[in-house]
Parts: C-alpha cells; sequence; structure tokens
C-alpha cells in the first residue's frame, strides 16, 4: 500500500512527503489570502493532467512520433456550495513537432480508458476509512 504523511506546519500550511522523500507545500490559505502552497483541490488538477500527460508522451514514443514539446493546460469549474467539488474538467492538450493530430488523440484515448490511475479513480470512487487518535 502507499502511503503519504502530512504534517501540519502553521495556520493552514501542511508540508506532504511521499515514501521516496519527495515534498510539496499544501496552503489553501486563509479566507481571502493565497497561500504559499498549492492548494489542494488543484492538486486532483495536478495529478490528473501528470497522469495523463506521462501516459500519452510514453504511448507515442512507443509509436515513434517525434515530440518536441508537450503541454497540457487543465482547467475545473467548481460547486458553488460546499462541498465545492469539482463539477467540470477541461484538458486543453497540445503536443509540438510531427505529431499526426490522429495519434495524438488516440494517445489520449488510451490513457482515458486504459491507462491513467487518477482518471480511473475519479470515475469510480475508491473505498475510504478512517482511523482518529489524539496524543498527550
Amino acid at each position: 500500500m502507499s502511503k503519504v504523511r502530512l504534517r501540519w506546519v502553521e495556520e493552514l500550511k501542511f508540508l506532504a512527503e511521499d515514501e521516496h522523500d519527495h515534498a510539496i507545500v499544501l496552503d489553501p490559505g486563509m479566507e481571502g489570502q493565497n497561500g504559499v502552497g498549492v492548494r489542494p483541490m488543484l492538486l486532483l488538477l495536478i495529478g490528473l493532467g501528470g497522469c495523463m500527460g506521462g501516459d500519452i508522451v510514453s504511448i507515442l514514443r512507443k509509436k515513434r512520433v517525434e515530440i518536441a514539446g508537450f503541454e497540457i493546460v487543465v482547467e475545473g469549474e467548481r460547486a458553488e456550495e460546499h462541498p465545492k467539488r469539482w463539477t467540470k474538467i477541461v484538458m486543453r492538450i497540445k503536443a509540438r513537432g510531427n505529431v499526426p493530430p490522429e495519434a495524438l488523440t488516440r494517445a489520449f484515448e488510451l490513457s482515458r480508458e486504459n491507462y491513467c490511475s487518477v482518471f480511473a479513480t475519479m470515475k469510480n470512487p475508491p473505498e475510504v476509512s478512517f482511523e482518529v487518535g489524539v496524543e498527550a
């Protein structure tokens, strides 16, 4: 089982570390303020873009497509009321180089349908359980 640990730093800022000692600062900021780290909801968009981007580049390379550049812009609209979940996500995928549009589209479809674990998790949410504890 994979594991990440989040430690509260101050105000609403957390330091998140994975099992390979990679770290990221999360901070939704106080009401009306920008935080000093990535907002947690944006991490979902980052994760989706990173997962699909890695898949797409890998698929194109396996097909020996010459990629000079690649970018994904992920935008999301949130609900007005709490819990303010994502209600719409739009992905804009651009490749540079000698990339046939149909190859890029097919690579995206393969990622979405077969490979991207973030997308699959969003389609079929996992079971979530909780354990709580208090230390003196």
